[in-house]
């Protein structure tokens, strides 16, 4: 028997980059200004150019530190998936969340978005988020597993 709800078509392919990702607040409140600071890990070269411009109020960090509100984690072999998943279990603050970024599987990286969740889970960060990044990242996003 067909749904008499209708089903939401939502196409987030213009929506940038910085807003899917959380770094820039959803349309409804840009005039937030909080000071936010966003920790840059591993990321590819020319990566923050896909970011756009940002307002001052957002500021880059290349480490986690207990101002950080966000963490762009970029992964790209097993190894450096249990780095960082170990680091994020051990210095993220307990308010912030990070993304895990991780190779698509058309690079065959030896690992997947099922290995990242494993990881993460096991140590005691929860994902609430999926986001393609580019052509050749996907991403997860994870905070700390609430008391």
């Amino acid at each position: 028997m067909p749904s008499s709800t209708p089903q939401k078509n939502t196409d987030y392919s213009a929506t940038p980059l910085s807003r899917k990702l959380g770094i820039l607040p959803p349309a409804s409140k840009t005039q937030d200004t909080t000071p936010r600071e966003i920790a840059l890990l591993a990321i590819p070269e020319d990566f923050e150019k896909l970011l756009g411009d940002l307002p001052p109020h957002i500021t880059f960090s290349p480490r986690i530190g207990k101002k950080t509100s966000l963490a762009l984690c970029f992964v790209r072999k097993p190894f450096d998936l249990d780095a960082i998943v170990h680091l994020l279990a051990t210095r993220l603050p307990q308010d912030a969340s990070a993304w895990i970024i991780h190779p698509k599987a058309h690079h065959k990286p030896r690992f997947n978005q099922n290995d990242v969740r494993d990881s993460a889970l096991a140590s005691g960060l929860v994902d609430y988020k999926v986001c393609s990044v580019t052509a050749d990242w996907s991403g997860l996003k994870f905070t700390h597993r609430k008391p």
